[in-house]
């Protein structure tokens, strides 16, 4: 009987230190920053590079094809 109670306590003692183990890794995840959004690309009309969206003047060049053109 006592090798029983030996099996089941050494069997709580793992799950014990399994679901410790497990609360430590769910904690650490929430400490770092959520990813950055994607950012939407275009291609440059002039050299066809992609750059985001943003950074293409009205026209949808990049700031070099834009120096170059003016």
């Amino acid at each position: 009987m006592s090798l029983l109670i030996r099996v089941f306590f050494l069997a709580a003692v793992g799950w014990l230190l399994y679901r410790s183990y497990v609360r430590w890794q769910t904690g650490n995840r929430r400490d770092t920053p959520p990813p950055e959004p994607l950012q939407t690309v275009a291609r440059c009309e002039g050299c066809g590079t992609y750059l985001p969206v943003q950074t293409l003047s009205p026209q949808g060049r990049c700031g070099a094809c834009e120096q170059k053109r003016s």
